[in-house]
């Protein structure tokens, strides 16, 4: 019986531990099978290069499907010298099916020479974005 002793001494120490390693491993298991199901932004060519002003094309899906509306959010390194504009900012839904989108570089004073960077990010509603964003490489001479 002297062995019993300590572990009967023990044990509400150790119920606490094993209770506690459950809910962390059943927490850790939730927050992973949840990543799985989180819709990802396919962008067919990331990062894209526009060269030049004018426009290039780079469709996106989502995968998994997404059902509610979707809206695109441009964003330049300098918005005084040059914008990026997108032929359409919002969709019903962001399917398997790639949507079309055509983004545009338009220069904002007299000489836009340079390097810009951009990116375009899909959101759903004001603040879930859908990973990973479109890196945009903009050179203009």
């Amino acid at each position: 019986m002297q062995l019993s002793s300590p572990i009967r001494r023990y044990l509400p120490h150790l119920i606490v531990v094993l209770s506690i390693s459950l809910i962390m491993a059943g927490a850790y298991a939730e927050v992973g099978f949840a990543s799985l199901t989180m819709p990802k932004a396919v962008w067919m060519i990331n990062p894209l290069t526009i060269t030049g002003i004018g426009s290039a094309s780079d469709p996106f899906k989502c995968a998994p499907a997404v059902t509610s509306p979707v809206t695109l959010k441009s964003s330049v390194s300098n918005p005084i010298k040059i914008s990026l504009s997108l032929s359409q900012t919002s969709f019903a839904t962001c399917g398997q099916l790639f949507n079309p989108l055509t983004l545009t570089v338009h220069c904002l004073v007299a000489s836009c020479a340079g390097t810009y960077t951009a990116t375009v990010t899909v959101t759903q509603g004001y603040y879930s974005t859908t990973p990973p964003s479109l890196m945009v490489n903009i050179v203009l001479t």
